[in-house]
């Protein structure tokens, strides 16, 4: 499978709007936006979770910093009351402390071609 991609999600080219919804095709990996804050233990535990999932399930992960207007934006639209925030194609997923074994079930469901 892919590894994860920690890339700035914004100004990436040949990206869409990142934590906006898209479609995704079946060969697709789905997309992963964490908004994170600077000294966040719970921000690290979610990129290290990432990053071992990633090992099991196709996934780009797109990292916006809390810090600057994109990020601000996002907390601010899905009212996520902590960091890390974390869309899954778009749609809220989580605020806070990443629930691992939702999200793998939620991407074993994705894998297998189940809709979510």
């Amino acid at each position: 499978m892919a590894e994860v991609e920690m890339t700035p999600a914004w100004g990436t080219p040949g990206q869409g709007t990142p934590g906006g919804p898209s479609t995704r095709g079946e060969a697709e990996p789905m997309v992963v936006t964490l908004v994170e804050a600077s000294a966040c233990h719970l921000c690290e535990d979610a990129k290290s979770a990432l990053a071992v999932l990633a090992k099991s399930y196709p996934m780009t992960v797109h990292v916006v910093p809390m810090g600057e207007e994109p990020g601000r934006t996002l907390m601010q639209h899905h009212r996520a009351p902590m960091s890390p925030l974390v869309l899954l194609d778009g749609q809220y997923f989580s605020s806070g402390r990443l629930p691992r074994r939702k999200l793998e079930r939620r991407l074993a469901k994705v894998q297998r071609g189940e809709t979510p």
